[in-house]
Order: structure tokens, then sequence, then C-alpha cells
């Protein structure tokens, strides 16, 4: 079968689609056709051989990437229990844990000392076929196109957790969504939109502003660029600022991010994709009762959760493109370019629905 995969750390010249063994499900696993994969800046970093806090390594190559993944069932291990079936069409939850802590037995995997994901830590999504415990995948509601349900695992999980289980978003409150192009930034407008509340947004590109201000859930967009670009959004907010900031970005847009905060407010974080070591000041912070909360990729409670949302509300995830497998190498570049706003998504196999 196909697989996208680095051969190497370091530039696109390391991505390949290779041929690899297609998996048996074993006892208790299911076998999922992966119909389409999403892209996340994970899989840059991972690319790239990023070190340093937080990040796992070394892996052994070739490594498969993809975090996002949905599907349909096209085997069953011997002893899979009656809750799953050839033809569900499924999303796959990719986090990793030990199964049996105090943190996994409460849903909340993300928090589990033996915590990891697919793609990062063991072979991803982006293939044709993978063999998976069959409580690791989710049925679908049926009118959920297969590609919306690819783009939600990584970005729309995040989102969640971040919004609604750690940020607690409330009716009424205003949440400002830094670097607002990304899929996580656009499911959290989605999320926080859905729950009420005020929905600002930064970006840095012009033309990435106004596709943001297309969108009928964003109330305003501010083009920002230079530090300092939190006055702004103060004077537009009559000194006020944001009940919530979203921010992914990291180290260079904190100082503004936490200007940005209302007396009370918080800032909820998920990524460091500019840098991990903020200037920011102590003062700043408890002076004004502000919190930073550390948000990653949720546990299976959030992922349920998400999916549930998506068929009450009937919103659907913001998809940039749909490439195929073959062109990962352009999928990279269009996310290190940062060329797209919302989901990139890989086609790898499968009913195209």
């Amino acid at each position: 079968m196909r697989a996208a995969a680095i051969t190497g750390y370091g530039g696109l010249e390391n991505l390949a689609v290779i041929d690899v063994p297609a998996p048996t499900p074993g006892a208790g696993e299911v076998l999922v056709e992966i119909a389409y994969s999403g892209l996340n800046r994970a899989d840059l970093f991972i690319r790239r051989g990023l070190t340093g806090p937080g990040v796992r390594q070394p892996r052994r190559l070739p490594h498969v990437l993809g975090v996002d993944g949905a599907g349909t069932v096209a085997g069953l291990g011997p002893g899979t229990g009656p809750g799953v079936c050839i033809g569900d069409r499924v999303a796959v939850f990719p986090a990793l844990s030990c199964g049996t802590c105090r943190h996994c037995r409460r849903g909340l995997t993300s928090r589990c000392a033996g915590y990891g994901l697919l793609g990062e830590d063991e072979w991803g999504l982006q293939r044709e076929l993978i063999a998976i415990p069959a409580e690791k995948v989710l049925r679908i509601a049926d009118d959920l196109p297969l590609a919306d349900a690819a783009a939600v695992p990584g970005a729309y999980t995040t989102a969640w957790t971040m919004v609604v289980t750690n940020g607690m978003i409330r009716p009424g409150e205003r949440l400002l969504a830094v670097g607002a192009a990304g899929g996580v930034s656009i499911a959290a407008m989605q999320i926080a939109a859905q729950a009420g509340a005020e929905i600002w947004a930064t970006t840095r590109d012009a033309r990435k502003a106004q596709r943001l201000a297309d969108l009928p859930f964003v109330h305003r967009v501010f083009q920002t660029g230079e530090p300092g670009w939190s006055a702004e959004i103060l004077d537009a907010s009559d000194g006020e600022g944001a009940d919530m900031v979203v921010d992914a970005v990291g180290g260079p847009s904190w100082p503004d991010s936490i200007r940005c905060l209302t007396q009370g407010g918080r800032m909820v974080i998920c990524g460091a994709s500019g840098g991990d070591r903020p200037d920011i000041s102590i003062r700043e912070l408890y002076q004004r009762n502000r919190r930073i909360i550390g948000s990653p990729f949720g546990g299976w409670n959030d992922f349920r959760d998400v999916y549930a949302f998506l068929a009450r509300s009937g919103v659907r995830p913001i998809i940039d493109r749909i490439l195929p497998l073959e062109q990962i190498t352009d999928a990279h570049r269009l996310m290190e370019e940062q060329q797209h706003v919302g989901k990139l998504l890989l086609r790898c196999s499968g009913p195209v629905r």
C-alpha cells in the first residue's frame, strides 16, 4: 500500500510516497481504509527534526506522517466487539496512552504519562490502510462527509479542548484568535461563535484578512504586523480587550496577546510555531488577574464531544484544498508558505465523499 513518509530529517526532499506492507488487523482491531488525512504544523516540525522541550524524538525512519484521518472499516480482527461493523464510516482517535491510569479512565488521554500521537510517536494516518484497536475509532454521522471528518481530529479536538474544556467560553464574551487563518484558530472561532461569543481575528497577511472577513462567524479582522499591535485591539474595544485570546503562534505574539486580555481574561495556548521563548512581563499577568492556560490535543471525551457538536450544530470544517497523496511535497510547501486558510487534506484512498 502507499504511505506518505519522511525518509530523513530536513527539507522537502525528505518527503516521499513509499510502498509498505498492508496491515492485517489483530485481536480486537479493525482495518480502516483511510479516505482522507489532514495536515498539521506538527508534520512540518517532525520532518524538520525539531528538538527541544516537549518534543519527542528520535523516530525510526522511514516514518509515516499524519495525525488526522477518517475512512471506512474494511476488516475486523478476531474478537472485535459488536460496536463496529465492516462498512462503518469512522474517524480515528490518534492519541496513544496507557489506558489504565486515572487520567485515561476519565477520558483525559493527553494527561497520561505515556501520552503520544499517531503520526508523531508511531506511524500515522497518511496511508491507505491502518489496523487499529476498535476502541480508537468513532462512528461519524451519516451526513458528515469523510473529508470533513478527517479535518477534525487534530485541529477541532484541540480547539474544543482550548475553548470549551479548559477555556470555558461563555455567551457574550469576546474571543480574539491570533494568527487566525490556521486550522486550530478557525476551529476555535467556529466553536466559540456557536457558544455565543463575539469573534475577533488577527493575521499579518492582507489576502488572509479578506478571506477571514468573509467568514460569517468572524465579527472583526485586524491586519497585524510589527510588535505593538495590541494597541489597535485595545483602541477598537475602548480599552476592554478580549475575555479570551487563543494563541497558537507562541513567543513572538505573547506580549501583545497578553496585553489584549481584559481584567481576569485568559490566554489559551496550544503551540509555539513562532518560537517557545516569550519575553513577557509577569506583572502584566498577576496585577490584572490574567491567566495562561496550556491546552494541547484533548482526550477521548473532547474527541467524542466535538463530533457530537458538529452533528448537532451543522458546523463544518473550513477546508482550503484537498490534494492527492502523491502531492505530499506540495502540501508541505503550502503549509510552510502559509498560503492556506483552514485545513489542508490529502486524499489517500477509499470512497471520495
